[in-house]
């Protein structure tokens, strides 16, 4: 059995999947940060409507914010208020 079936058949890759919606993320128009596949996460935020990146990649979080979405680490993403709705 192939590493990927086995992925599909693991519950947690199966309920993990069901609440996720992928995104068709557009290579970035320019660079933003020095590692390319940095830019990958914010374009594919910005695709995806992410009001939050949250990570512990310095070179992330020293921008703070990107379009209008915040960087914050995992302390301060948890500290962050829950959406009323």
């Amino acid at each position: 059995m192939s590493w990927e079936s086995n992925r599909a058949r693991s519950p947690t890759f199966v309920a993990y999947s069901q609440r996720v919606n992928l995104v068709d993320a557009p290579p970035p128009s320019a660079p933003v940060c020095r590692d390319p596949d940095d830019d990958l996460v914010l374009v594919t935020a910005l695709a995806s409507q992410a009001e939050v990146i949250m990570t512990g990649h310095k070179d992330l979080l020293i921008l703070k914010a990107y379009r209008g979405g915040r960087v914050v680490s995992p302390g301060q993403f948890l500290e962050m208020p829950l959406a009323q709705g």
